[in-house]
């Protein structure tokens, strides 16, 4: 049976007390929820005006983010809507899935309230609803559990790269150090039309945020890639022929040196630092070739390659995992939500 959201739900805002983001705590005896992509966005001592009439569900009035939340708490300063159930047999984990489902349209940095009011929830029987929620939970927490293997996958490569070059911004190894140029030259992609792309080839298409697509023919191969401008994201490396658009700077001209330990140094060393200008930030290659790397011999850079390439295939495995356990859980959601 559907029921109509206004017949299910009940905004309770009002009970919440907001606390302004300038006085977030990291640590404190509460959380407080905000409409931000991180689950909690900070901590409060605060004692008076806690909101405790929990389970809640969370709405993010202008990112559109749902959040379940089963623990006294207050909230971020702008842009929450809190939900209660106004039905005696709701299940609110059944409920938030059912939202999580929903289908909100994304108009911009506006309030989404508005739409979200517009749904319609299949509302089945309370013994129902916990069956479909349990399931949903048991998967939820499998895809967390594999996210949670790759972080700590990725916090053992880095580790093992400080044990072995220290940090690379104040070479705290006190390693040789030679100009960034005679390492890894960097210079900017090549233009390619967004109708030129997936062209049925093999050859992968890097943008600043990883491959964006693939083509037939490539214009590089064996470098590092990383963004030029704006939101500038990790550094990546590929073995084999690819193409870099205009939005990266990339190398192939790699004095020698291993292109996956040169990945690694290029996002430790933190090219973030070099931003050129007020306006939108850019990396501007003749500053940074200009600047002191350590300059790290060889061998030991194919020791931490090696290392890094054995972690990857484990770090795949746990992706395929995680890719099934993701095409599962939506597909349960259709199921259960249509």
């Amino acid at each position: 049976m559907k029921e109509q959201f206004l017949n299910v739900f009940k905004d309770v805002t009002k009970y919440g007390t907001k606390i302004p983001k300038e006085n977030y705590l990291m640590k404190g005896k509460y959380p407080i929820f905000d409409q931000g992509q991180e689950y909690i966005a900070g901590y409060t001592n605060e004692e008076n005006g806690i909101y405790s009439d929990v389970p809640i569900i969370l709405f993010g009035d202008h990112t559109r983010i749902i959040k379940y939340i089963d623990v006294p708490c207050f909230l971020g300063a702008d842009g929450v809507k809190l939900l209660k159930a106004k039905k005696e047999n709701a299940n609110y984990k059944y409920l938030y899935y059912a939202l999580c489902h929903a289908h909100i349209p994304n108009t911009g940095y506006n309030r989404h309230f508005k739409w979200l009011k517009e749904i319609n929830i299949i509302f089945p029987s309370n013994e129902e609803q916990q069956k479909i929620a349990a399931v949903l939970d048991k998967v939820s927490e499998l895809i967390a559990l594999r996210k949670k293997q790759l972080e700590k996958l990725d916090e053992l490569v880095k580790s093992r790269f400080v044990k072995m070059f220290g940090d690379p911004v104040y070479n705290s190894q006190n390693f040789p150090t030679t100009e960034f140029v005679n390492v890894v030259t960097l210079q900017r992609g090549y233009d390619l039309p967004v109708y030129n792309r997936n062209s049925g080839g093999v050859i992968p298409i890097y943008g600043a945020n990883g491959i964006l697509d693939y083509h037939s023919e490539a214009k590089s191969r064996n470098g590092v890639i990383t963004g030029r401008s704006g939101t500038i994201g990790k550094v990546y490396y590929c073995e084999g022929f690819f193409w870099p658009l205009n939005t990266t700077l990339f190398s192939i001209d790699n004095h020698g040196n291993n292109v996956i330990y040169l990945a690694y140094l290029l996002q430790y060393f933190n090219l973030k630092r070099f931003y050129d200008g007020t306006g939108v930030p850019t990396l501007n290659r003749n500053i940074i070739h200009k600047k002191q790397i350590i300059n790290i011999p060889i061998e030991l850079q194919e020791q931490f390659a090696n290392f890094v390439t054995k972690i990857d295939k484990q770090k795949l495995t746990i992706q395929q995992s995680l890719d099934k356990l993701e095409v599962l859980k939506k597909a349960l959601m259709q199921q259960y939500f249509g």
